[in-house]
């Protein structure tokens, strides 16, 4: 026997190759959903983790401070009627007066984060209780206020803090646009309250990338403090809650503008009311979702309304349904819902599929209902 018909038969034929490379590819894409799924998984798990902690840290500022962070250091809280249809923006009304630090900023002592803390601490005024406002012109208390305006507090916000955000998300894409603020105001005491993203829409600006992002926002209830008596003059937004003679004030948040919450002031119970829950931004396509528009920035966000966690009856635009990712609700990137964590520490997965009032319930500290709606 020839030694080329010896090599000959230890090779593999064309169609033996074509078999394995089939079989090959077959358990390639009968294993990669598994992969994928226990990535997702994991990433999950990790997320709830990041809420804990958040709702830890949040519980010993309260211990420490005896009551809760400010949603926002705006001018506020957005308590009485605004005559008009356009509010004040918050960043331009009172301009270099209020230093608009968000609720998140208050917690870095507690998540070991002191050292961002002491630059804050050491750049704009933090006090929930005092402004500029009247202070005399170039008074320490008067250029303790903008964190825009500071280099050492601008460059703090730029730190990015792996807690606040979600591993399932990529926020450092950035965007067009950056959400600095939500704002809530009526017209009239008549009327349900508007809500007003403030963003920052410079184009092309390197800091919808650079600065600080968060997936993680506090509760402030249906539409904060406005002074509005109504709720339901567009069921389902109003939820038929008026009925049982709530009004849009009685849903009121955790987390308010200068609020100081105390937990004993959570009548509702703190295992039946949300404390903090995931948000994504918005987005083009926010079905799908994809072409990322805005972020939020960690260092001035306030919380988050629950008002369009309830869809619109018309079904004409991206908020017609809780599922779409837009900036004006709490949203995920994970399938079928998002984590919230509740007032006493736990995180729970919550379904967009959860009947429409309880967002208002759940969201509001002591309306009486207790996370029920009827």
């Amino acid at each position: 026997m020839s030694r080329s018909s010896v090599l000959a038969r230890r090779g593999f034929t064309l169609v033996e190759l074509l078999v394995v490379i089939a079989i090959i590819g077959l358990l390639v894409g009968l294993l990669l959903p598994a992969v994928q799924a226990a990535r997702e998984a994991a990433r999950r798990m990790s997320c709830t983790n990041n809420l804990r902690q958040i709702g830890m840290a949040t519980q010993n500022f309260e211990s420490v401070n005896k009551r809760l962070p400010p949603g926002a250091l705006l001018p506020g809280p957005q308590n009485t009627p605004f005559p008009g249809a356009v509010p004040p923006n918050p960043y331009t009304f009172q301009k270099d007066q209020h230093s608009g630090i968000g609720h998140l900023a208050f917690l870095l002592p507690f998540i070991e984060a002191t050292q961002i803390w002491s630059t804050l601490q050491s750049s704009v005024n933090l006090s929930v209780d005092s402004s500029g406002v009247g202070a005399p012109v170039g008074s320490l208390q008067q250029k303790m206020n903008t964190y825009w305006t500071k280099t050492t507090a601008w460059d703090a916000g730029q730190f990015k803090i792996p807690l606040y955000l979600c591993p399932s998300d990529t926020t450092e894409l950035g965007g067009t646009k950056s959400v600095i603020v939500n704002h809530a105001f009526t017209t009239s005491t008549g009327f349900s309250p508007f809500h007003w993203l403030i963003e920052e829409t410079t184009a092309g600006a390197t800091w919808h990338q650079t600065m600080g992002k968060t997936n993680y926002l506090g509760c402030m209830g249906k539409s904060g403090l406005t002074g509005s008596r109504e709720l339901d003059r567009a069921p389902p937004l109003g939820a038929d809650l008026g009925k049982k003679g709530l009004n849009s004030d009685d849903l009121n948040g955790v987390f308010g503008i200068r609020s100081k919450t105390q937990l004993a002031e959570i009548k509702d119970g703190l295992s039946n009311t949300f404390l903090f829950g995931e948000v994504t931004g918005s987005w083009d396509f926010p079905a799908r979702p994809s072409e990322r528009v805005s972020t939020f920035w960690w260092i001035s966000a306030n919380g988050q309304y629950t008002r369009y966690m309830i869809p619109y009856p018309w079904g004409i635009d991206s908020l017609s349904t809780v599922s779409k990712g837009d900036a004006s609700k709490f949203n995920s990137m994970h399938s079928g819902g998002l984590h919230m964590c509740f007032a006493d520490g736990a995180v729970r997965f919550v379904s967009y599929t959860i009947d429409g009032p309880l967002w208002y319930i759940m969201g509001g500290m002591k309306d009486g209902l207790q996370g029920q709606p009827e």
